[in-house]
């Protein structure tokens, strides 16, 4: 394919962490400025490996569009003369334009009439832009961390070693940071450092595999996880699956080969997160599991290179992984010097936050907003399992194992709370308690956990909130928005009924005067975030925004309540009956809004269809009352769409807003009972109706 486009820069080794982002932003700036100059590509294909990021660009046109470009001139009263000559003014910008000043168009603006000019831009060719283009681009990427280097090249993530820019084969000339284009590249460093040229796209890929390198991520990925799965089987076990660490060897190596090593047996005595975390944190190790689910004392991590033919990559990971051990074994002992109950003392001195106390008045909160909880759910027998789990939840930040993995928070505190004898229930909450940290892990364990996570995230929420912590835009460096998820998902999806206003309130009580704004003015700003992350997870589940809004209306925070409204009107809402009682719902609304409380009198309803909808609306209301009570909000909204015909027939036989002020009054009062009626389930004025498509489903 002509218009082809190779880049490579190589460059010392980059951080793994830090290829991919810049990968992406050096693909995406540059495919949308080629755009909007009309050099958009057909194709592109990115790559890159711990000493180079790869572009390919495929379909690239020869060259830029011509095109015409509007230069404004003087405004029209300077540009002539009293006796409409031109002026100098004029004279000076069409000489500028190179054009006659007869040749000069008049253009209106918003500030009035001026002179203006059509000059005609011939396209450049593709090369020329592209010379422009990437060394600016390249510069201007952005890295978390920057380095200068020699003479004070840069700023960049490390020195830039060569460029390959090739467009259908011939060099584009720039230079970056000193170092110039050109069609050539090298292997690895060690085992193929020769440049050798390249030609093209597949060239490229073709003299890069002789030499056993992949530039290509997925392709890399795929062939270390067939190795390291391969290694598991030979060592008679399988792999335990890690994707952020094989993310990461992925993005170690350029030639995916696989280490396999061995460790001491008697490590396996550590608890098994521990020889997980500790190989997966300090040596990029997968560990291997057998067929019993116990780990085998075997390793394996990337060497970059597809052999180790003197066993000096494998010799030399066994002794670090042996000292890395024996660290964490040092650590495991020392913990079990003191209890979970022993360390809580140690909280005292470590801060929660500068203005909301220690850990140990976090602890002191804790426990008593689990037995709120836990009294609210009506769930006795749970209570003393909640309280001692709420109590010991933070014990584990005093441990030496969670000061060197910092990711073991919580997990070593239900480890070391199940070797002390703890019931299941409270070790498990306690080792589960960071649960759900995204949206697709599961729930805590069992209702104490939930109850204890639940209690952890709303401590937190109501704190920080209280001090007038809120996130704004991106910042978020406290995690609330994944606090309040956590909070959302455990009470929708584990049919926990509390009410998130009241539980809130609970837990903003407990601070006792620590709180720098006033409660209400707290909740004003809690609730609606919380209710932000119930309207998206609804969302997810394929519940629109209308109809959300229509059961979020209706009052009810306690969540799995309010998931079974939102599914009963999304169930209910295409019947034509009930779309029709949804737009006359929005009629009532209006009619209804800013008009003053009344009784109704019925001695003052006529015959007919007024007097047929009060005896509808008295039926409706004894059976939404009862539907309401038994949680029959499918059929409480069914017996609303029964309301249908006859409230067609009132709008269509009788004025509401009648001369005669009684009259009008008690029919308000009867469409207010109506709304009041139709709204305990579900505001269905929140609905979105089209008029059209309901005459359309009638007919």
């Amino acid at each position: 394919m002509s218009g082809e486009l190779l880049l490579e820069v190589r460059a010392e080794e980059i951080p793994a962490r830090m290829l991919q982002p810049a990968t992406e932003e050096l693909s995406r700036r540059l495919f949308e400025d080629l755009t909007t100059r009309g050099l958009g590509p057909r194709e592109v294909e990115t790559g890159y490996t711990p000493r180079r990021l790869v572009l390919i660009l495929k379909g690239l046109p020869a060259r830029e569009p011509d095109r015409e470009e509007q230069l404004m001139g003087p405004p029209a009263r300077v540009a002539f003369d009293a006796e409409g000559k031109p002026t100098k003014a004029l004279a000076g910008f069409a000489k500028r334009c190179g054009l006659a000043a007869e040749d000069l168009q008049r253009v209106e603006t918003d500030k009035g009439e001026y002179l203006s000019a059509i000059r005609k831009i011939e396209g450049r060719a593709l090369v020329e832009v592209l010379s422009e283009l990437l060394p600016e681009v390249l510069a201007s990427l952005h890295w978390p961390k920057n380095m200068r280097w020699g003479t004070g090249e840069g700023p960049w993530v490390r020195p830039v070693h060569g460029l390959l820019a090739i467009l259908d084969g011939q060099v584009i000339p720039f230079d970056l940071f000193g170092v110039p284009t050109g069609n050539s590249t090298v292997g690895h460093p060690i085992l193929s450092p020769q440049a050798f040229e390249v030609e093209g796209a597949d060239d490229y890929r073709q003299k890069l595999a002789e030499r056993g390198l992949e530039p290509q991520p997925g392709r890399r990925r795929e062939r270390l996880l067939e190795q390291l799965n391969s290694r598991a089987k030979e060592a008679g076990g399988q792999l335990v699956e890690n994707e952020d660490l094989l993310h990461r060897l992925t993005a170690m190596c350029e030639i995916p080969g696989v280490a396999a090593g061995l460790f001491e047996s008697s490590f396996l005595e550590l608890p098994r997160e521990v020889l997980i975390t500790s190989l997966k944190d300090h040596q990029s190790a997968f560990t291997v599991e057998g067929e019993d689910g116990n780990l085998l004392p075997t390793f394996l991590t990337v060497m970059d290179r597809a052999d180790d033919p003197n066993g000096k990559v494998c010799s030399g990971n066994e002794w670090v992984v042996a000292a890395r051990l024996e660290d964490g074994r040092f650590f495991y002992q020392e913990d079990r010097k003191a209890s979970l109950e022993e360390r809580m003392e140690q909280l005292a001195q470590r801060t929660f936050h500068v203005k909301l106390g220690s850990y140990a008045d976090k602890a002191q909160r804790l426990t008593r907003l689990a037995s709120s909880l836990c009294s609210t759910l009506g769930w006795q027998q749970e209570t003393a399992e909640a309280e001692a789990a709420a109590r010991l939840l933070k014990a584990d930040l005093s441990t030496e194992m969670v000061g060197e993995f910092a990711s073991l928070q919580g997990v070593m505190g239900g480890v070391y709370a199940r070797q002390e004898g703890h019931p299941e229930a409270v070790w498990q909450a306690i080792y589960d308690q960071y649960l759900p940290a995204s949206a697709e892990d599961r729930l805590p364990r069992g209702r104490v956990g939930m109850i204890a996570a639940v209690a952890d995230r709303l401590d937190t929420l109501a704190g920080m909130f209280g001090l007038g912590l809120v996130p704004s835009g991106s910042k978020d460096p406290f995690g609330l928005r994944r606090a309040a998820q956590g909070v959302v998902r455990i009470l929708l999806e584990g049919g926990l009924a509390i009410d998130l206003r009241e539980a809130s309130a609970a837990a903003l009580e407990l601070y006792e005067g620590q709180l720098a704004k006033p409660l209400e003015e707290v909740q004003g700003n809690l609730q609606p975030f919380l209710l932000d992350r119930v309207r998206h997870l609804l969302g997810a589940r394929g519940l629109a925004y209308d109809e959300i809004e229509a059961a979020l209306a209706a009052g009810s925070r306690d969540l799995p309540e309010l998931l079974e409204r939102t599914e009963a009107v999304h169930r209910i809402r295409e019947q034509s009956s009930f779309r029709s009682v949804a737009l006359s719902a929005k009629r009532i609304a209006n009619i209804i809004k800013d008009q003053p409380e009344g009784r109704l009198d019925q001695e003052l309803l006529e015959a007919g269809a007024e007097q047929d909808l009060h005896e509808a609306a008295t039926h409706l209301a004894r059976q939404m009352e009862s539907a309401v009570e038994m949680g029959d909000f499918l059929g409480g909204l069914q017996e609303v769409g029964n309301l249908a015909s006859t409230l067609d027939r009132f709008f269509d036989d009788v004025m509401v807003m009648v001369d005669d002020t009684a009259l009008r009054a008690n029919r308000i009062a009867l469409l207010r009972s109506i709304h009041q009626t139709i709204s305990r389930i579900a505001h269905l004025s929140e609905l979105v109706v089209d008029k059209a498509e309901l005459k359309e489903a009638k007919n």
